[in-house]
């Protein structure tokens, strides 16, 4: 018996069926629903970002014009408004907003884009607090839930396509009476079921590889080939997990209801129970500060830095012997008392932030001890990854906003302090933000571990089975 006969064999079967034939087409719909979405969130993402740049354009243009009018002997809108003044230009009036774009394969898995802010307007004012607070608003139950990508689809829903295709691969050839007669042929049960879970693995596996493929080259995500190979490699390793453990159930010799019940256990607790309650404990373990400690610590800071500005302000300067020297008088000087108002205010923050730091740090690596024995967890976060889409490219972008924010300051401040009037030029001399996407090789690396932890799993399910297998007899 050729492995081109069970096939066959196969396929009149699952023509035959049809609950599982409309399993099938159903997935399929499911899989274009997906894809869709997908897309329609990137393209609400990339419309998000072409809408802030373009008020940061329109906000610089109108700045230009506002100093070019004033060097033309005009007066400024307001007063306290002047962009003359450092602290006015390097303040919210002419701010830079930087964006972080689409990841390569977003629209396969949105991940954390949902989540994690994508842009931000940067200032001298930026601190801790707005990347703690700078979340994006968005439907709470879609933030619980999650977004209808392919991720979802292909974590969640294929192991229940690959339990419902294999559940009884075994067990129903002995209820129907067929084993042994296949027995009596000169052919071992190994092969024949290993050819029946091949059949539906090429099936299962290739309609998810079909349908990623589609989305990526439909989204161009085809010129990422290195990010598309690890996502494929993901969901091939992924799916062998579950084939490899409908498979070491069938082998137990009890009747397919049974199996049935094992399986969709299976699947509840690793896909659903295992991932919560990791999550639960390490919110148990490691609670986060609350946002609402750094609001009042940022108000108490900020009443307390007014009455002391020039204690504040000689305290900085000592920091600062660099600057000291530039420190004007009078009205202009009142731009540099409230700078060191505001260094207070972010120093009292930052101790805040940190702790916060510290907490979501302990989280992230008790969850990341906790996903190796979750196959759900491996592959979600090798999919992320992979789609550019997880919050490892997220920490890359902010790190980046944060060396950028310390530039924008490096160059105001001293402006602030030495009462420096800005010109239209100064203007155009503002610091640029340009992101630099990972090196593939951090991202490979990253995946590396995840990845061999979920093949680990698949062969710690496969190769039993398989051994079992050879055990099979027509009785049981």
């Amino acid at each position: 018996m050729t492995i081109r006969t069970v096939f066959r064999n196969e396929m009149r079967l699952l023509a035959a069926d049809r609950v599982l034939l409309s399993s099938l087409v159903l997935f399929v719909a499911l899989f274009a629903y997906a894809i869709a979405n997908g897309f329609a969130w990137v393209a609400k993402q990339e419309g998000t970002v072409a809408a802030v740049q373009a008020a940061e354009e329109e906000r610089g243009a109108a700045l230009a014009a506002e100093l070019e009018r004033i060097a033309a002997g005009g007066d400024p809108g307001s007063p306290f408004r002047d962009p003359r003044a450092a602290n006015v230009l390097g303040g919210n009036l002419g701010a830079r907003t930087v964006v972080l774009g689409p990841g390569p394969l977003a629209s396969l898995s949105v991940g954390q884009s949902d989540l994690l802010p994508y842009y931000y307007d940067v200032s001298i004012y930026t601190n801790e607090q707005t990347f703690l607070q700078n979340g994006e608003v968005e439907n709470p139950l879609n933030l619980m839930v999650g977004r209808f990508d392919l991720a979802f689809i292909i974590i969640y829903l294929l192991p229940l396509l690959v339990l419902a295709l294999s559940y009884n691969v075994l067990s129903g050839e002995r209820e129907q009476g067929t084993l042994a007669l296949t027995l009596s042929q000169p052919v071992a049960v190994r092969d024949v079921v290993v050819a029946k879970l091949l059949f539906r693995a090429l099936l299962v596996v290739g309609l998810a590889l079909g349908g990623s493929l589609v989305g990526a080259a439909v989204w161009g995500g085809l010129g990422a080939p290195v990010r598309l190979a690890l996502w494929c490699g993901a969901v091939v390793t992924y799916g062998l997990f579950w084939f490899g453990t409908a498979a070491w159930v069938n082998t137990l010799g009890r009747e397919s209801s049974w199996n049935a019940t094992v399986l969709v256990g299976a699947w509840l607790g690793l896909v659903v129970v295992l991932p919560a309650v990791g999550n639960i404990a390490a919110g148990i373990l490691h609670p986060l500060p609350s946002r609402v400690e750094m609001i009042n610590t940022a108000r108490e800071a900020s009443n307390e830095s007014v009455n002391r500005r020039s204690e504040l302000l000689a305290r900085y300067l000592e920091d600062h012997p660099e600057m000291a020297g530039g420190v004007v008088d009078d009205v202009a000087g009142t731009a540099a008392l409230s700078w060191a108002a505001t260094e207070e205010v972010n120093r009292q923050v930052e101790g805040v932030a940190v702790r916060f730091d510290e907490q979501l740090s302990k989280q992230q690596a008790l969850v990341s001890r906790y996903r190796l024995v979750s196959p759900a967890l491996l592959a979600q976060s090798v999919l992320n990854d992979a789609a550019g889409s997880g919050d490892a490219r997220f920490a890359h972008f902010e790190a980046q906003v944060r060396t950028f924010a310390e530039e924008w300051r490096g160059y105001f401040v001293p402006a602030i302090l030495a009462g420096q009037v800005m010109t239209a030029e100064a203007a155009m001399g503002r610091p640029e933000f340009v992101y630099s996407e990972e090196e593939l090789s951090v991202v490979l690396g990253r995946s590396a571990m995840p990845l061999a932890m979920l093949l680990t799993l698949a062969l710690l399910a496969v190769v039993p089975a398989a051994i079992r297998l050879g055990r099979v007899r027509g009785g049981g």
